[in-house]
């Protein structure tokens, strides 16, 4: 099996096949997101920083979960040559970073991830062609009676020693489901902001909830009944976005009222007419001269 999963050895170092997988997984989520970012004129640096972010953190995220479902003893969390991550961990953990820097550079969480998520969806239907490789994320043994064709059925650990057990490839139906996803987050874009990111992520939760049943159940912790930690996992992931997602559809119909309403401003009066101009009087002419006083009258004896 290991040799199956080996691309290539120099000397005592080898490069496995799903640790390239791995790569070009990644290298799909940053191309795809940088186009994107691009288009719609956001931070150029969005797609790189988001992997910068979100990839430490996911892998933290996915090593704490699968120790804590048993896959890998806490002893062996830092051994990264121990197989053992867990999916739902590591997309928890890489959101949460990615929301936390995105607010730290006062960006809008919900556009931000409208424009990671067709980008983060083709980057995982890559990524689950890894579990082809590790011969993992697969269900039940396929009967005798079973048509085997690939890639519907697959080689099991087992295969390499009998040459004939193959199972059921779910990791297959995981690569469909996330191929629809990132079709499905291209055509929402242009909805309202969060909606792609909202719907895709919700599906995507639901379908991973479903397809956990079909997995083997010799990897998987049963919590109780025919429930897995996984599932747990994935339902309290699923409420919590079920549950924003009608938080911020009940906030975009409630009416916005205004901070300071302005106080309605008086009616205009009409502006009185002004008046017409009058014609300017003549000036008057100058007061003709008072007569003169007469002259004194002749004194009394002075008369001839």
């Amino acid at each position: 099996m290991e040799a199956f999963n080996t691309a290539f050895s120099i000397g005592g170092a080898s490069l496995a096949w799903n640790g390239i997988i791995l790569a070009v997984s990644i290298l799909v989520a940053v191309v795809v997101s940088g186009i994107l970012v691009k288009k719609r004129g956001a931070y150029k640096d969005l797609a790189l920083d988001a992997c910068i972010i979100g990839i430490p953190a996911g892998l933290i995220g996915a090593r704490l979960f699968a120790a804590i479902s048993s896959k890998v003893a806490f002893a062996s969390f830092f051994d990264l040559t121990k197989a053992g991550l867990n999916l739902p961990g590591a997309l928890l953990f890489a959101g949460v970073g990615i929301a936390v820097y995105v607010r730290i550079k006062k960006l809008s969480v919900a556009e931000v991830f409208d424009v990671l998520a067709p980008g983060a969806f083709f980057g995982l239907a890559v990524g689950r062609w890894s579990d082809f490789f590790l011969c993992d994320g697969l269900g039940p043994v396929a009967g005798a009676n079973v048509p085997k064709f690939f890639p519907l059925v697959t080689f099991t650990p087992q295969y390499f020693a009998d040459g004939k057990t193959v199972a059921f490839a779910v990791f297959f139906l995981d690569f469909l489901v996330c191929a629809g996803l990132g079709v499905a987050a291209l055509l929402l874009k242009n909805r309202k902001a969060g909606t792609a990111s909202r719907v895709t992520i919700v599906l995507y939760l639901f379908a991973e909830f479903v397809l956990e049943w079909l997995r083997d159940g010799s990897t998987r912790q049963i919590v109780f009944g025919e429930v897995r930690f996984n599932q747990i996992v994935l339902m309290a992931m699923l409420l919590f976005f079920v549950g924003l997602s009608l938080y911020f559809a009940k906030r975009a119909e409630a009416p916005v009222p205004e901070e300071n309403p302005a106080e309605p401003e008086p009616e205009e009066k009409p502006a009185e007419p002004e008046p017409e101009d009058r014609p300017e009087e003549p000036e008057s002419e100058e007061n003709p001269a008072e007569p003169k006083e007469p002259a004194e009258a002749p004194e009394e004896g002075d008369a001839e």
